[in-house]
């Protein structure tokens, strides 16, 4: 017996709403998920927020919160906004939505962890 499959007006229709539906689910999803960027510090929120991905040249001067012996221990290993262990070379923050700092950077936006 060889029966032959057809598909009537109405199947059409439901088929193409389920895969357009199928389809606008998968585009919700961020491509971010596996693969993340680092932040450059040419970045305009980067620079608005002196970002460095070496915190020893951080210019004290534009950014005293970083002088003197207090602010010599701030890094964003050490922020309570890395999203990471202290001892990663790189991991999210939420301040640069969740992209990858390095872990001796500093920003202005440095809290210490509690």
């Amino acid at each position: 017996m060889n029966k032959k499959q057809t598909i009537d007006r109405r199947g059409f229709i439901k088929l193409g709403i389920q895969t357009g539906g199928g389809v606008l689910a998968l585009s919700a999803i961020p491509m971010q998920l596996t693969a993340q960027d680092a932040v450059a510090e040419s970045e305009p929120l980067a620079q608005a927020m002196g970002y460095v991905t070496d915190a020893t040249k951080v210019d004290t001067a534009k950014f005293p919160k970083r002088s003197g012996e207090a602010g010599a221990n701030q890094f964003c290993h050490n922020c309570a906004l890395y999203a990471g262990e202290a001892d990663s070379a790189s991991a999210p923050c939420s301040i640069f939505q969740n992209r990858l700092v390095s872990g001796k950077g500093w920003c202005n936006a440095w809290v210490a962890k509690s």
